[in-house]
């Protein structure tokens, strides 16, 4: 799949309404009659976050990649930003594509969204498969709750605190960084607020058995947010997961090493 360049990419973007009002915009690529594989981003990403790995996905695959409400282009609702909330955004989004069925690919706050999905409605999910993402509620305290707690608009794309959080456990395509950096920094501080309190509200694990989904889980090895501990815990939750370290990545490791992970990616998702 041709890559597309980044000054390019928000141009791309396409837009859907959804019956609740939510209008989310959203990137599809590959091959339009291709098996759907559903790409949901983490915490103040966007589509973009699937740029980098999108042209190494294996063919005959259709990529829809949204930018969930409060993100990218979509939507920007007072609220609300809980998980089953935003969850629901996404099934709405895949019926109004008239997609039946697709795997799901969802790193962090995106893995999280792909639970709630093959918890809720199972029908709708082929394969999962969860990137950088835990089942534990999030910290109120330490680096990440006080920095985001800190945050007023308008939010400085090169701030330490913006610079921090998009950085990779190894270095990351420049002009890509730069993007991303900007459109986390036009989220507004009132939907970092509310997603990551939510976040620290929100108790997934209780409903991890309900996932009968064939489920991958892939952690970078310098991974601090979707700790070892966490996988381990997921892992024994979920019936027949499987789990993939990658060693020397970190919390976005498809931005680090885009090849490796999207080779993983397409193996988990083309096997019987």
């Amino acid at each position: 799949m041709q890559r597309l360049s980044q000054d390019d990419f928000a141009a791309s973007k396409q837009d859907c309404l959804l019956p609740n009002g939510i209008r989310l915009a959203y990137v599809e690529k590959g091959e339009a009659r291709g098996t759907p594989v559903l790409l949901l981003h983490g915490f103040t990403d966007s589509a973009r976050s699937w740029s980098l790995i999108a042209p190494h996905l294996a063919g005959g695959l259709r990529l829809v990649a949204p930018d969930l409400r409060g993100h990218g282009r979509s939507d920007r609702p007072e609220g609300c930003y809980t998980i089953p909330e935003m969850a629901h955004d996404i099934r709405l989004f895949l019926a109004q594509l008239g997609i039946a069925q697709a795997h799901v690919v969802g790193h962090s706050l995106g893995g999280r969204l792909a639970q709630a999905l093959a918890e809720r409605w199972p029908q709708v999910v082929g394969k999962i498969v969860l990137m950088s993402t835990s089942a534990v509620p999030r910290e109120r305290a330490g680096w990440l709750w006080e920095n985001i707690l800190a945050l007023r608009d308008p939010i400085d794309p090169e701030s330490a605190f913006i610079r921090a959080w998009c950085a990779g456990a190894v270095p990351v395509d420049g002009a890509f960084l730069s993007h991303v950096r900007r459109e986390c920094a036009s989220v507004p501080a009132r939907i970092w607020h509310s997603i990551h309190y939510e976040q620290t509200a929100y108790d997934p694990f209780p409903l991890l058995q309900d996932i009968s989904a064939p489920t991958l889980m892939m952690r970078g090895e310098h991974d601090d947010i979707a700790t070892a501990e966490h996988q381990a815990q997921m892992l024994g939750a979920i019936g027949g997961a499987r789990l993939i370290t990658l060693p020397g990545l970190g919390h976005n490791m498809h931005w680090e090493a885009p090849g490796l992970v999207a080779g993983r990616i397409s193996a988990f998702l083309q096997a019987p």
